[in-house]
């Protein structure tokens, strides 16, 4: 079995392969490289309900085996490792090695002993198929080029029955925190995605993550859409914390300081009305999705 599994693997990685893909997703690496410490902090405790929603989705129990695809730091593989129990395994695999070595420390200061974290491409998983009964990936598909392969991937390494979760963003209009920051620099002229780059909300328009899912062979596919509000102190907290993340930092970085002022002016004139109790409250829509092979 394992030797055509390296056979399948060969097929694949001689399949074409997008150069602007390619390119793409290696700066985007180094990005993520950058950003991992900040992600840790600040991200990860904001995506926490939308990771418990797909565990209770995906309605993983004790012994099973799950693959976290974009796992980053570790979530939410080392919540499904405890789960999952000393019978059970969860690989987290992800393509920045920096967030893997956070996954890796977090997993030891925690004592998670079923959990193994892998750098890998999603959209050329080197498992062998039929070898994991869940599959989830939180906010992960809308970063890759071929997020259609990826699901193809996703597909191929579950087991007959085997369940997929997913969540990605919905429409830019519901995703406010990303919304407010895209309008403001397209408003100057500032937002240009690099050569590869996907369109980060491609999967939030009505339907798209059903026939995603449908296409690549799973069925019993349904969707449902969950709003989380992120809370920060103030304007300049958001700004601090936005403009640390691989979308904004790339994008100021190529403006000049006129330019960055006023994106940064528009901003925070857009987020007056999220005020809520001195602080700001800015809710955020994630289409989550279910699919069974």
């Amino acid at each position: 079995m394992r030797f055509f599994a390296l056979l399948r693997m060969t097929l694949a990685e001689r399949q074409p392969v997008s150069s602007k893909g390619e390119s793409y997703k290696k700066n985007e690496r180094e990005m993520w490289n950058q950003f991992s410490r900040r992600y840790t902090d600040v991200v990860l405790p904001e995506f926490r309900p939308f990771g418990r929603r797909l565990i209770e989705l995906a309605g993983i129990r004790p012994g099973m085996w799950v693959l976290d695809v974009a796992t980053g730091p570790g979530e939410p593989a080392l919540t499904i490792a405890r789960r999952v129990g000393p019978r059970g395994l969860v690989a987290g695999v992800d393509f920045s090695p920096t967030m893997l070595r956070g996954a890796r420390a977090r997993a030891r200061a925690l004592g998670v002993r079923n959990a193994q974290f892998h750098e890998m491409d999603a959209e050329r998983l080197t498992f062998e198929s039929l070898t994991f009964d869940r599959v989830v990936c939180r906010f992960g598909l809308m970063l890759m080029p071929n997020a259609e392969r990826a699901i193809a991937e996703m597909h191929r390494v579950l087991v007959p029955g085997g369940r997929v979760a997913v969540a990605i963003w919905s429409a830019q209009s519901k995703v406010n925190t990303l919304g407010i920051v895209r309008r403001a620099l397209e408003r100057h002229d500032a937002f240009h995605p690099p050569p590869g780059a996907p369109d980060f909300f491609r999967f939030g328009k009505a339907g798209a993550m059903e026939r995603a899912l449908r296409a690549v062979g799973f069925r019993q596919v349904r969707t449902e859409r969950m709003t989380v509000g992120w809370v920060f102190n103030n304007p300049e907290e958001f700004w601090d914390s936005m403009k640390q993340g691989p979308s904004l930092r790339r994008a100021l970085a190529k403006v000049s300081p006129a330019v960055r002022r006023a994106v940064r002016a528009d901003v925070f004139r857009a987020l007056a009305q999220y005020e809520w109790n001195g602080r700001l409250r800015i809710p955020n829509e994630a289409v989550l999705a279910l699919g069974v092979k």
